[in-house]
């Protein structure tokens, strides 16, 4: 994560002058790998204290909401601009029909929309896992874990430099009036949610989507087939949630499960590459 932190603020200073508020996005970046930093040594002192190796295990984790909004502010350095256009225009002609309108004309109704929102609600309890999984003493799968998420967070908060876009609810706004979901109280809880605390900026690739698949494909094999299916329930649930809503273009969803997929395969591979018995000599 340190090499993160140093990449978004080599950003920063390159870009300085499209960026507002660059000296505090520079502070910041140096405060949290101060933070990692000073949690490390702390760790290597008092390896036996459980409160700072907890610390120090979730630190990336806790740092997290700063990384998601500070590259979201980031987003429009390379481009000066959002490219929602460029990409719905895109993604129409090549599909030949609007995904969003599509998803919500044949799903839609009030019922539905509370279902998939409330998948796409379940999306936080992704920052709850490592918690658990330390609390229940399974701290070599929370570490994995933690690894893997991070693994596929970061890469995608630099995916909203490469393509910056709000989202088709906020983009195209006559079209959303027009053929956008209505729910009940979950839709509801969820827009206020999403009003104050996502910030413009944060869709390609969708982070809800990786994050999602990749807490499925870490956990499947240790928990029990009920979680598991639950899992599956709401991951998939997610998924169409996050185009159903008009919270992301299909096109943010299919590139957040690719991060997620190559992430998993590369730790895969590695898993078995170090199991794999080395020959002699």
């Amino acid at each position: 994560m340190l090499g993160y932190f140093a990449i978004m603020a080599l950003i920063a200073i390159l870009f300085r002058e499209r960026l507002a508020d660059g000296q505090g996005l520079l502070a910041g970046y140096a405060l949290a790998s101060l933070f990692l930093l000073v949690t490390a040594q702390a760790e290597r002192r008092f390896p036996r204290v459980k409160v700072v190796r907890f610390v120090r295990f979730s630190g990336p984790f806790l740092l997290l909401p700063f990384a998601y909004g500070a590259a979201a502010r980031t987003s429009r350095v390379l481009h000066g601009r959002y490219l929602d256009d460029d990409l719905h225009a895109w993604e129409t002609a090549l599909l030949g029909f609007d995904p969003n309108t599509a998803v919500t004309a044949a799903l839609g109704s009030p019922l539905t929309t509370e279902v998939l929102t409330l998948c796409y609600f379940s999306f936080y309890g992704v920052f709850l896992i490592p918690g658990i999984l330390y609390a229940w003493g399974r701290v070599p799968l929370a570490e994995r874990y933690v690894f893997a998420a991070l693994a596929v967070f970061l890469p995608c908060y630099v995916g909203f430099i490469a393509i910056p876009l709000i989202g088709p609810g906020l983009a195209l706004p006559e079209l959303f009036a027009a053929h956008g979901p209505s729910g009940y109280a979950v839709a509801a809880v969820q827009n206020q949610i999403m009003a104050a605390f996502d910030p413009p900026g944060a869709c390609f690739p969708s982070t809800h989507v990786a994050g999602a698949w990749i807490t499925l494909l870490c956990l499947r094999r240790h928990v029990s087939r009920a979680v598991r299916a639950v899992l599956w329930a709401l991951t998939s649930g997610l998924t169409v949630a996050v185009v159903y809503d008009w919270y992301h273009y299909l096109t943010d969803a299919v590139a957040g499960l690719a991060v997620a997929l190559a992430v998993h395969a590369v730790m895969e591979w590695r898993t078995a590459r170090r199991a794999r018995p080395r020959s002699p000599g």
